[in-house]
């Protein structure tokens, strides 16, 4: 049997470590392992869908194959996957209520452009509300976004989200671990959000009811020992009891950006450093503002006044700029210059 046929058969299996099997046919042949019926028509059918879409079939034994997903209890053995697919440094989850507030577009708004900018991506699950706004933001920012989906994928839902599916597509990939033909029923989403969470290095939750399957993610992330961080929202909005209960039990409250930035300042200035291939740095006209003041070592407070930048957002530039290894900040809560070459 072709690798492809056999990787249909056994697509949705549930196997707590498929390591112990050699390959797909090991498991296709073990008689402990409960796999579906599926007849010739249904392998053909298939077949010609994979073709005609270009669909990528990634199995567990495949050097493609996420490497954080094999981290997980109970991993996908066979991923669907349309796009390419790539394990990208700073990968972290974002979900929500599928119905926002113009607060919660707010917050999406403001934090996924930053998170883009200084190198994540970002994964989520294609559902209506915040998971469609952040891969849509991230799309619009030139980010890569990964969408996992609770149906087969070649059932796009919802509906409405064809265009997003496609544009996805494009640019970053959609991945089920679900037989084709599997429709989005309510208890596939708590196996796909522990992909979510599987593949993300954090997870973002923005506006979520108490009942919400954000918060499964959430948990889920939680004992894949990674951060949950939460946006608190009013006490009196139904779509931030879930946000406010994770932050109440233990979540990092996300107020401002920096508290994602700071958190995983350590990656974030390897990547800097290592994407730097070039010797000159092109500064912003902001930028070259308060670098030309640096002659030695300066305060935020001198910098405010000799250019007349408003604190806030002074203190983005220069945590961008520490980011991007060209000034530090030193002990006595003064900057300096560290970037030698020509900015």
């Amino acid at each position: 049997m072709l690798k492809n046929e056999t990787a249909l058969l056994i697509a949705g299996a549930s196997i707590k470590d498929p390591s112990e099997f050699e390959n797909l046919d090991d498991i296709a042949k073990n008689g402990n392992i409960k796999i579906p019926k599926r007849d010739s028509a249904y392998i053909d059918n298939c077949v010609r869908y994979i073709e005609k879409n270009s669909i990528n079939i990634i199995d567990f034994y495949s050097d493609k194959y996420p490497q954080r997903l094999k981290e997980i209890e109970y991993p996908p053995v066979v991923l669907f996957v349309k796009g390419k697919f790539k394990e990208t440094p700073l990968p972290i989850a974002i979900v929500g209520t599928r119905y926002p507030s113009g607060y919660g577009q707010r917050v999406a708004k403001y934090i996924i452009p930053y998170l883009i900018e200084a190198g994540f991506s970002v994964n989520s699950g294609m559902a209506r509300g915040i998971d469609s706004l952040a891969h849509s933001i991230t799309i619009k920012s030139k980010g890569y976004t990964i969408a996992v989906l609770g149906s087969g994928i070649d059932i796009i839902y919802p509906q409405e989200n064809k265009k997003l599916y496609e544009a996805i597509a494009q640019t970053g990939c959609v991945m089920s671990e679900f037989p084709f033909e599997t429709p989005p029923k309510r208890y596939n989403f708590p196996h796909r959000n522990r992909i979510i969470a599987g593949l993300s290095k954090a997870t973002i939750v923005i506006e979520a009811d108490i009942r919400s399957g954000s918060l499964i993610t959430a948990r889920i992330t939680n004992e894949q020992s990674k951060p949950v961080f939460s946006v608190p929202g009013e006490i009196f909005s139904k779509r931030s009891k879930g946000t406010n209960r994770l932050i109440s039990e233990g979540s990092s409250i996300l107020t401002n950006i920096d508290d994602i930035l700071s958190y995983f300042y350590v990656e974030l200035k390897k990547e800097s450093d290592a994407l730097r291939t070039d010797k000159v740095y092109k500064a912003t006209k902001e930028e070259n503002a308060i670098l030309n003041l640096m002659e030695g070592r300066v305060s935020i407070d001198e910098i405010a006044y000799k250019t007349g930048m408003d604190i806030a957002a002074l203190s983005e530039i220069l945590f961008d700029l520490e980011l991007k290894n060209i000034i530090k900040r030193t002990e006595s809560d003064t900057y300096q210059k560290i970037y030698k070459e020509k900015i």
